[in-house]
């Protein structure tokens, strides 16, 4: 096996494995895998997520994603607040039952548990590791933007035709 190969299939394995465990933490919250990535994606926005960039970023159609809003908003998840430059516009936020609930502390739990495993390597090693994982996360959503570029342009042709 190439080495590319061996790294592809390790990741791959990783990202299933990873998968998994924030599957486990929505079933835990009794949301779905979906609504956490949406609750990860408005805490990393840090105040400045939009229903239409939660949308974007989830792939989802606007009715799904105002479905999926309403849900956590009744569920004390979320909460939505006034844009400041768009009267129209809302900004979502977490709300309580996030916050009290330590929902999202997972990264902290994450770093506790691997411990032994980064201290088994340098800062030096950890730098590469790093920078060839960003280099990857980069080049995945370029190509995947790229895929569902190619993929809307064929089928705006295939209804042309039909």
């Amino acid at each position: 096996m190439t080495q590319e190969l061996e790294l592809e299939s390790v990741l791959r394995d990783l990202t299933g494995e990873m998968t998994h465990v924030y599957r486990w933490l929505a079933e835990s919250a009794g949301i779905n895998h979906t609504d956490l990535m949406c609750l990860f994606f408005v805490r990393s926005a840090d105040g400045t997520a939009t229903p239409k960039a939660v949308s974007q970023h989830l792939g989802l159609t606007s009715g799904a994603t105002a479905i999926m809003l309403n849900r956590l908003e009744a569920a004390g998840f979320i909460v939505r607040g006034p844009h400041p430059t768009d009267r129209r516009g809302v900004l979502l936020s977490l709300g309580t039952e996030v916050r009290e609930s330590g929902l999202l502390q997972l990264r902290e739990k994450f770093i506790d548990l691997n411990q032994a495993v980064y201290a088994a390597f340098s800062e030096e090693e950890l730098a590469v590791v790093r920078r060839f994982m960003r280099a990857l996360l980069v080049n995945t959503r370029d190509s995947l933007r790229r895929m569902r570029m190619e993929h809307a342009a064929k089928s705006a042709e295939t209804a042309k035709v039909g």
